[in-house]
């Protein structure tokens, strides 16, 4: 049975710890505590973990036939992470060749944000198990969250030697070789990964944010494929909303592909139809019909489909998603300028409003 309590320092009685270790703060108080602790449990057939900071004394006991890392593991699981770290620090004092225990502590000062404490941690781990996978991929988390790539790939690499076919390892080192501008050579770790993990957000969208920065038709397709099926699949995940925001980009990225002197000619067209039927249905109409395509965007339109697939309430017609784009775009001149639409249409919408103007 697992016991856990905490005992303020001030309540704590001095004259049970030997003379010269009753400083406290002292390295001799905190081992002299710990030492007191540890012998009161084991008569009862119990080990103790014992943690002492400015404040307070935390004890922690288990049976002496069970594992303590096994006892701290529920906290990680939990996600109380400041609670088990210093139970965790307290552990590799009585175990310092527990490998298995610097690498929970690596972890857990890696989720609280501590990478320097994180890499030390997991440094040690390595060194004692040159093979631990996971402590090699946690290192190179830690230095790619510290924006020390470099260090983040050779630490990758040596988990991809020890297991070339973790999926995990596979999906952070293509991540990687993105965020540095090496798609070529990340796409197909990331294939890799997918393979192995197929129901994983993280290695669709990496996969399809791979294939987006390699600038081909056929790339650009497939990425435009995975990052509609994370939006789809996982539509509760956080990276569902970035998969919309890429999906945006990588719309954007072929709509200035198609222009004519950086010009969309087409959406010139529809900026100044746009112009002469808010001119027609005042201000407040023109209102409700950016509000309703803005809603309907929420969704996603498809600025790269020419069919007119869309239809509005506040508006007779049939509408393509790069029109209904353009409608939107003008109606927000007029409601708010400084609005971000996803969409720049600056020069477009000069040259309409110029033409139009001239009518």
């Amino acid at each position: 049975m697992i016991s856990e309590f905490k005992i303020p320092l001030h309540r704590f009685d001095l004259n049970l710890l030997p003379a010269d270790a009753r400083q406290i703060g002292s390295e001799s108080f905190k081992m002299a505590v710990s030492m007191h602790f540890a012998a009161e449990y084991a008569a009862s057939g119990q080990n103790a973990i014992v943690t002492v900071d400015d404040k307070e004394i935390g004890v922690m006991t288990y049976p002496r036939d069970a594992d303590a890392l096994d006892m701290i593991m529920p906290m990680l699981k939990a996600g109380k992470l400041a609670e088990a770290l210093p139970y965790l620090e307290a552990l590799t004092k009585d175990e310092p060749g527990n490998a298995a225990v610097l690498y929970n502590l690596g972890l857990c000062y890696s989720e609280l944000s501590q990478l320097d404490e994180a890499i030390i941690r997991l440094k040690r781990a390595v060194k004692i198990d040159p093979d631990y996978l996971h402590a090699w991929v946690g290192i190179g988390v830690a230095y790619h969250r510290l924006h020390k790539p470099e260090q983040a790939f050779e630490a990758y690499r040596e988990a991809s030697r020890i297991n070339p076919n973790d999926p995990y390892t596979l999906r952070n080192l293509g991540g990687l070789l993105i965020a540095m501008k090496r798609p070529a050579e990340g796409v197909p770790y990331l294939r890799k990964a997918l393979a192995l993990l197929p129901d994983d957000p993280q290695a669709i969208y990496g996969l399809a944010l791979g294939l987006s920065d390699l600038d081909t038709d056929a790339a650009d397709r497939e990425a435009d494929g995975l990052f509609k099926r994370v939006i789809k699949e996982h539509p509760t995940s956080p990276i569902a909303e970035i998969a919309e925001k890429a999906r945006t980009r990588l719309a954007h990225k072929q709509l200035a592909e198609g222009s004519v002197g950086g010009l969309r000619l087409d959406v010139v067209a529809y900026l100044t139809d746009a112009l002469k039927t808010f001119a027609k249905v005042g201000p407040a109409k023109t209102r409700t019909i950016g509000v309703e395509v803005a809603l309907l965007g929420r969704n996603g339109l498809e600025i790269n489909d020419p069919a007119k697939k869309y239809k509005l309430k506040n508006l007779p017609g049939d509408f393509s998603g790069l029109h209904l784009l353009a409608i939107m775009y003008a109606a927000f001149q007029q409601i708010d300028p400084s609005a971000d639409l996803g969409a720049d249409f600056a020069a477009e919408y000069a040259v309409a409003l110029k033409a139009y103007k001239k009518r």
